[in-house]
């Protein structure tokens, strides 16, 4: 599993929660679901990581169930993400993208000897996502979506754009003041090329240095339901009201008292003549009517700080004492003729993902140290792909520590910085990453 920061620490089990842009990778309904923090009509979420999976030599990335075979190998990973989610009321917007790369090596060579023969694979994946939000943000649904490709060279190819799509859809429910969130998604499969502007050789057959390349790179169809429920003082549902909900009586007010000045207005110059005296009032009444709306244009500004005030109190008044526990299963469709990147390697056609599978993943987080540091810890089962493999099991943890706040040179409002860490272990597999967020 390759995913965030938190939702690797986690155990990949997100899909029951959805907040923030990082929750599009586990269910599309995210970009509009409107974390307790969000006070803003206009809203907005950022992200960025970076992880290395395999992190050490001897790695079976594949759970085939050994070490590498012989001399061939693969190493040299890195998954690499990020994204924006836009948020304006009920409507929410995301865009993100990912990419693992890593060094093939074949028998005979070695990652750091040109003479051996290795390629440089890497994967794209990319999600553009629209979502709103109905009965006032309890009820969450999006569609986007997916899209993918795969590069395969002996040089350092630039990263193709996503040769194919597929679509994607998903659900939240999220109750007001209710303690629990259930959440549903599913995505179709997506089918990408491979090697984009290798031609075929004399004999038809698409080649890169010594290998045969497959006909296509495919992300399988997935379906993922998800449960989160939260212990504790601290609210994991609490209603959500749009601030222009709030505001909009005394935009109607005033907008009704310029209606019925300027109808006021239009009476009284329609009983004076054309001249100098009618021109000379038309000037005076507009100069009148441009200090009015000064001053309520400032009235509208003060009661929108007003509220915004308010909304910030409420929350950082809120106890900060939680346990959230979540839960997933995520399911993942078989793809026909399909074989793993380490047969691949081998040039051998060796079945591989020819049947349903299903994962089963869960986490708990907490603040031990309250507004300082968070701590998750979770797990995952990965099932194998190849006919006669077993499962394994994996456990992950992570935390955020914050930091200070820093405006970003000046780009952005004073912010409190996070760094959050995220690690998964398993027989055979390691996982590391670190990501910079905003401490809430």
């Amino acid at each position: 599993m390759l995913a965030p920061a938190r939702t690797l620490g986690l155990g990949g089990a997100y899909a029951g929660l959805a907040e923030g842009v990082d929750g599009t990778a586990s269910n599309v309904a995210a970009p509009a679901v409107r974390a307790p923090f969000s006070s803003h009509h206009v809203d907005y979420d950022l992200t960025a990581s970076i992880s290395l999976p395999g992190s050490f030599s001897s790695t079976d990335f594949e759970n085939r169930g050994s070490l590498p075979r012989g001399s061939a190998d693969a190493g040299n990973f890195i998954y690499a993400n990020a994204g924006l989610m836009l948020q304006v009321g009920p409507f929410g917007a995301s865009f993100t993208i990912d990419s693992t790369s890593y060094t093939l090596t074949a028998p005979g060579g070695t990652a750091a000897a040109p003479s051996g023969a290795t390629l440089d694979a890497r994967i794209l994946r990319a999600h553009a996502i629209i979502a709103w939000a109905f009965l006032k943000h309890q009820l969450v649904l999006g569609v986007g979506l997916q899209g993918a490709t795969m590069s395969l060279a002996t040089g350092g190819l630039p990263l193709a754009p996503p040769s194919g799509v597929g679509p994607e859809a998903g659900m939240l429910l999220k109750l007001d003041d209710q303690p629990w969130r259930v959440g549903f998604s599913a995505r179709a499969p997506v089918s990408g090329a491979v090697g984009a502007g290798v031609t075929p050789g004399p004999d038809g057959v698409r080649r890169v240095g010594d290998y045969i390349l497959p006909l296509s790179a495919v992300v399988p169809a997935q379906l993922t339901a998800g449960l989160a429920v939260q212990l504790g003082p601290r609210p994991l549902n609490p209603k959500w009201v749009d601030p222009s909900d709030q505001i909009a009586p005394l935009r109607e007010k005033i907008e009704a008292l310029r209606e019925e000045r300027e109808k006021r207005d239009s009476a009284e110059l329609a009983t004076l003549p054309e001249g100098p005296a009618r021109t000379a009032r038309q000037r005076a009444m507009d100069k009148t009517e441009r200090a009015i709306r000064i001053v309520e244009d400032a009235r509208i500004d003060a009661e929108e700080r007003k509220l915004a005030a308010e909304r910030d109190a409420r929350y950082q008044n809120w106890p900060r004492a939680k346990v959230l526990v979540v839960l997933d299963a995520v399911v993942t469709a078989p793809v026909d003729n399909a074989v793993a990147i380490s047969s691949f390697l081998d040039q051998k056609s060796e079945s591989y993902g020819s049947s349903w599978t299903v994962s089963p993943r869960f986490g708990i987080e907490g603040e031990p140290i309250v507004d300082r540091f968070r701590l998750r810890f979770g797990g995952y089962l990965e099932p194998s792909l190849f006919d006669g493999g077993t499962a394994r099991q994996h456990f992950t943890f992570g935390g955020d520590l914050k930091l200070f706040q820093w405006d970003f040179f000046g780009v952005l409002a004073p912010t409190i910085w996070q760094i959050s860490f995220a690690t998964d272990l398993a027989p055979r597999y390691t996982n590391w990453g670190l990501s910079l967020g905003v401490w809430r």
